[in-house]
């Protein structure tokens, strides 16, 4: 890059959770190893007036909810819309984070896209959409975009009199004071010090799940919330997993390092700052490295991920990659590494329920801590949907959270942000990092005499919750029908008190239940929603809202399918009408259709 040339660069990333930011700074990385000077940028830290002064942008964001912004990047997008500023001269290219099991798969990465560039900036590399599993899709961005980024010729005249002055760290440090005012103080990166004050389980006597209602004391956090919002929990990692790679590495626990958080000692960098319960790909790849071929041999086991009711099962020959069996030997560690890193479906397999203790323990590798530092992740927060109304429970917030173990390899494994408020904190006594997420689309109807049928088995049973105690709270005129199930009614039924008095007090219209286990046939919500057919149809034909919570991968899916066949049964349409009332009128266009799956 000659040297009369501007070499700035900005990265802008939007996050609900903390993906993005992360992705956000390993592009900086590489930004900066290409020579660009580029700096990484909050979008709640940004002003659309400072747009013109940037001539390389690059833009990675996620999607929240039904194709929202996520909260950081919603105040800069409504002032992009409303002010236009122009981008002429300007370069940019998205990388967008989504989930394809939502109807608006990355939609925020694309409303950018084509705002953009109907703005005039010019796009250097084609927007990427990026999975769940978004690694690999924004490496082949970025090996995209950073060398188009470079091959720009941009003069110093170019740059205005304003960003001759260090832009991206003073001008907008300015706006992050003055767009400050009015917001909360608490964030996922800056989360609010809760206390757990009831951590109890849900769960029946003989119940094989365990199920806990967890309450947070909001304190003087000013925090308040309204139904149908999310809390994000900030987890640790368990003690003893920290203490297993220490002593595999033979790590020195109280060692300084740098971590994206500051200098701290290693065992709290790995307590509280990496994802280090669960191995990620770059590790695995990493080993090709560090294993050499040595004669001597070694077993791995190679599990499909597959669950029902929280226990794992094993592979059958079958479900394999080719050329991988179930159980097999190999003679050479090196030559089983590039048997797994060589094909993706491999390396999915031998990861899952696999952690960086296992590995470790299966190859010996050994690393220094700075470079196992670079190849985990950082910790995120976990987001739970918010079993109370704040109106009902003023200055607490109370979730229903299913506690996820299960055991493999001969050690005790699970949810890592379950466990940990299950486990390790203490009521009353241990500090937790709290923040809010709010929804922008799983609401109540404003109208309050708007009838609403509520579909949430299992630990979905959560906002509705909060939607009953709230329309309680409110006096709605509307009436309300639940949907519920779980495995059995002896075990499962939670809040059953609350939920009776519900009943007789009016309150709730209509309680229908889905014991799976309670009968030789299993049954579920969408098997019962079709036995009402015809009165859910009623509802719908008389301006019902229809919201449902929980698994995304079968329910949700199960749930929307059997949406279609009423529309079809009693409707009176074809599959076609019918697909297209559901997905397009009730959920897009009227907006009475809203989910809350994960």
């Amino acid at each position: 890059m000659a040297d009369n040339n501007d070499n700035s660069l900005i990265i802008l990333f939007g996050s609900q959770t903390g993906n993005a930011e992360e992705l956000a700074e390993e592009t900086k990385k590489l930004a900066d190893k290409a020579g660009l000077n580029s700096h990484v940028i909050d979008m709640d830290e940004f002003s659309a007036e400072l747009f013109p002064q940037h001539k390389r942008i690059l833009i990675i964001t996620s999607t929240w909810g039904e194709g929202e912004m996520p909260d950081n990047a919603e105040d800069l997008w409504g002032d992009v819309c409303s002010t236009a500023p122009s981008m002429t001269g300007s370069h940019f290219s998205v990388c967008a984070i989504g989930d394809t099991s939502y109807d608006e798969f990355c939609k925020a990465g694309l409303d950018w896209d084509n705002k953009l560039q109907e703005l005039g900036a010019n796009r250097t590399t084609e927007i990427q959409l990026c999975d769940v599993d978004y690694e690999p899709e924004w490496q082949e961005w970025v090996d995209k975009a950073i060398p188009a980024m470079v091959a720009l010729e941009i003069p110093l005249e170019a740059v205005t009199e304003a960003e001759e002055e260090p832009a991206a760290e003073v001008i907008v440090e300015k706006e992050k004071v003055e767009k400050s005012s009015g917001k909360s103080d608490w964030s996922a990166k800056n989360p609010y010090n809760s206390t757990i004050t009831e951590c109890y389980v849900l769960n029946g006597e003989g119940s094989k799940k365990e199920t806990r209602h967890i309450v947070f004391d909001l304190g003087d956090s000013g925090l308040d919330y309204r139904v149908g919002d999310a809390l994000g929990v900030v987890p640790q990692n368990p003690p003893h997993i920290v203490d297993e790679i220490l002593e595999l590495q033979g790590w020195d626990r109280d060692q300084m390092v740098t971590t994206h958080k500051g200098e701290r000692t290693l065992y709290d960098a790995l307590k509280k700052d990496y994802e280090v319960h669960m191995a990620n790909k770059k590790f695995v790849n990493s080993l090709t490295k560090k294993i050499v071929s040595s004669g001597m041999s070694i077993s791995m086991n190679i599990v499909k991920r597959s669950r029902d009711n929280l226990e794992w099962s094993s592979s059958a020959e079958g479900d394999l990659p080719p050329g991988l069996n179930a159980s097999m030997a190999s003679e050479d560690p090196a030559s089983r590494v590039a048997a797994i890193v060589a094909d993706s479906k491999a390396i999915e397999d031998y990861l899952w329920t696999r952690d960086y203790v296992d590995i470790m323990r299966e190859f010996n590798a050994k690393y220094t801590p700075d470079e196992f530092l670079e190849l985990t992740d950082r910790l995120k927060p976990r987001l739970y949907s918010i079993a109370s109304s704040h109106d009902a429970h003023p200055g607490f917030v109370e979730l229903t959270v299913g506690i996820v173990r299960f055991n493999y390899h001969d050690r005790q494994r699970g949810g890592l942000c379950t466990q940990y408020m299950a486990d390790e904190v203490v009521v009353n006594e241990t500090d937790v990092g709290v923040f809010m997420s709010p929804t922008k689309s799983f609401l109540l109807p404003e109208d309050t005499s708007t009838d609403i049928i509520m579909v949430g088995p299992g630990t979905g049973i959560a906002p509705f919750r909060a939607f009953m105690e709230q329309r309680v709270h409110d006096k709605a005129p509307g009436r309300n029908w639940l949907f519920f199930g779980d495995q059995s009614e002896k075990t499962e039924y939670y809040y059953k008190d609350e939920i009776e008095g519900w009943l007789d007090g009016g309150h709730l219209y209509k309680f229908t239940t889905a014991w799976s286990r309670d009968q030789e046939e299993k049954i579920y919500v969408q098997h019962r929603l079709k036995e009402h057919g015809a009165e859910v149809w009623e509802w719908f034909e008389n301006g019902a809202y229809f919201y449902i919570c929980g698994d995304k991968q079968y329910m949700a899916k199960d749930v929307h399918r059997a949406l279609i066949d009423i529309a079809i049964e009693h409707g009176g349409m074809s599959e076609a009408d019918a697909t297209h009332f559901i997905e397009k009128t009730m959920m897009k266009e009227q907006k009475r259709y809203l989910r809350d799956v994960y």
